[in-house]
């Protein structure tokens, strides 16, 4: 599993404005299914995405995100084995805080 850490570069105006194609980009490791859970860091500085596949799959993906091909962010790809799991993980969103 991977740990994909995006750093934004742009005002959260950019990011918005990119948010859509972010997750609807063909190549990218929500519409490939990579993605395992994903959320903004808070406050607003980026991005983390939870993935599984092979690493040079998530790096080409990753490579084509709108964040990453406009400057808007850069991104992080570590490499972590899990070895421990919760016995249900928490689904929906967050509240803001």
């Amino acid at each position: 599993m991977y740990v994909i850490v995006l750093n934004y570069r742009a005002p959260l105006e950019k990011i918005d404005a990119l948010k859509e194609a972010h997750y609807a980009n063909p190549d990218g490791v929500f519409a490939t299914g990579m993605a395992r859970l994903a959320g903004p860091l808070r406050p607003r500085t980026g991005g983390v995405i939870i993935a599984d596949g092979d690493r040079s799959a998530i790096e080409a993906a990753v490579a084509c995100d709108p964040f990453v091909t406009s400057g808007a962010a850069t991104a992080e790809i570590l490499r972590f084995d899990p070895t421990w799991t919760a016995p249900r993980l928490p689904t929906g969103r967050a509240p803001e805080a």
